[in-house]
């Protein structure tokens, strides 16, 4: 259980040895604190370098402290900065120290952001672009999590809102004057302006797959019968021998992912098992995870032996194969490869087919160019989609949807009912932010930070 009295402190620097540790410390003891560790409180907000002792006074280590006085802190609390010398050693002295303090504990993961969140220094959609910039692993995740962070979704999300209120306002006046002459064209004016706003919700709410595709990377599914090739390209790809590559049949029976950062995008390659009429259990299970992360992935490399006799005839059984979901949002972009070219070269291929050898090094740079396009056509093209997380789309979803109920009743004859449903749109819209109803939603949230944030 989350106790907000207590003052709170965590390594907010990663484990190990370095060069400079930081603890960090946040609640009404932070003066307390540095008190007891270097006998004096400095002034707020500018860095001193002093003394840290232990119980008998004996020095610690020499340190940068700071201390800033509620509010004008991140967490809106009291709080203070330790910056040591990076000894785990001494790291661990100086919070046993504070643990000794009365009403001093280690902080929960994410319980500096949640007391921020909580003490109005930053929304619950900020939060969780704080966690995404922690996670981020290219410039284009990380251009994702900053636009979150300044705060973009949560001022589209409040201007929404305000304008479902603003409709609510007019919708009471029709209801409180009903038996007064009103302008005839107030109910009209009203009913557009959901329209006009519903609009915005679901243009929001078909861009969200890339939005959740630019913060989350982009898949691609390496397919193709046994020994097509396809571990040879995964390692060909990454620059390292990540698959075992052999003339056996079947040597892949599990998936193989990697890692990539490719032009600044996120990319998880998946190698696959060799699609085929299963040799027993195991290859079989591995058969149907090959067919299902091909299904999964935003772009699906079929590879095709050029000693196939009929190459199109086997890619389209490849295709054929793949269970693609039928409600699928974006239909995943598809590239023919006929691989060993350099052992043959069949004669009926389709003209855009790339023909490659890993073995001889040729159109691997023609291959790596149609890789960088297809990841660039699935990306958004112009400014990053608002909804990058399943809880924003899910928020708006409700949102529209309970606009679409408001927009069924008109005003004149049914006032109390659309305006329960804009209470709902409005109520949805809010969470995201965290301005209404999100207690249930903190746990999950913050317990997926790290303990020092």
């Amino acid at each position: 259980m989350i106790r907000l009295t207590d003052t709170i402190f965590a390594l907010a620097t990663p484990p190990g040895k370095s060069a400079v540790q930081i603890i960090r410390i946040s609640g009404a003891g932070s003066a307390r604190a540095l008190k007891a560790l270097t006998g004096k409180v400095p002034a707020p907000r500018q860095a001193h370098f002093t003394s840290i002792c232990d119980d008998n006074g004996d020095l610690l280590d020499q340190a940068l402290v700071l201390y800033f006085q509620a509010p004008a802190s991140a967490t809106g609390e009291d709080t203070a900065e330790l910056h040591l010398h990076g000894s785990p050693v001494l790291g661990r002295m100086v919070m046993e120290r504070l643990e000794n303090l009365p009403r001093f504990r280690l902080a929960d993961p994410g319980e500096f952001s949640r007391r921020a969140f909580l003490n109005g220094k930053i929304n619950l959609d900020q939060a969780e672009g704080i966690a995404d910039i922690i996670d981020a692993n290219t410039i284009t995740q990380h251009q994702q999590a900053i636009r979150q962070l300044d705060g973009a979704l949560s001022r589209k999300t409040d201007d929404w809102r305000q304008m479902i209120i603003s409709i609510s306002a007019e919708l009471a006046a029709l209801i409180d004057f009903a038996d007064e002459d009103l302008p005839s064209d107030v109910a009209d004016q009203l009913l557009q302006q959901l329209t006009d706003l519903q609009s915005d919700l679901d243009a929001a709410i078909a861009s969200a797959h890339r939005g959740m595709i630019r913060r989350d990377g982009v898949k691609i599914a390496l397919i193709g019968k046994p020994n097509a090739g396809k571990s040879t390209l995964l390692n060909h790809l990454v620059g390292d021998d990540r698959a075992i590559v052999s003339d056996e049949a079947g040597t892949t029976r599990d998936l193989v992912e990697v890692a990539m950062d490719i032009d600044g995008v996120f990319v998880t390659i998946t190698d696959t098992a060799g699609l085929r009429e299963a040799a027993g259990a195991v290859e079989e299970e591995g058969v149907r995870r090959a067919r299902q992360a091909a299904a999964q992935s935003e772009v699906i490399l079929v590879l095709v032996d050029s000693l196939e006799t009929d190459p199109v005839a086997v890619y389209q059984d490849l295709i054929a194969s793949v269970p693609f979901p039928e409600d699928s949002i974006e239909t995943p972009r598809i590239l023919p490869i006929l691989t060993k070219t350099d052992q043959a070269m069949p004669s009926r291929v389709l003209p855009e087919w790339l023909m490659i050898s890993v073995h001889k090094g040729s159109g691997l740079q023609a291959l790596d160019e149609n890789i960088s396009a297809l990841i660039a056509d699935v990306l958004p093209k112009d400014e990053a989609p608002l909804l990058t997380r399943q809880r924003h789309l899910s928020q708006v979803k409700i949102a529209a949807e309970a606009l679409r109920d408001a927009a069924s009743h008109h005003p004149n004859d049914a006032p109390e009912l659309m305006a329960e449903d804009l209470r709902r749109a409005a109520t949805a819209l809010g969470r995201i932010s965290g301005h209404v109803d999100v207690e249930d939603l903190l746990d999950h949230i913050f317990s997926r930070f790290c303990i020092g944030k």
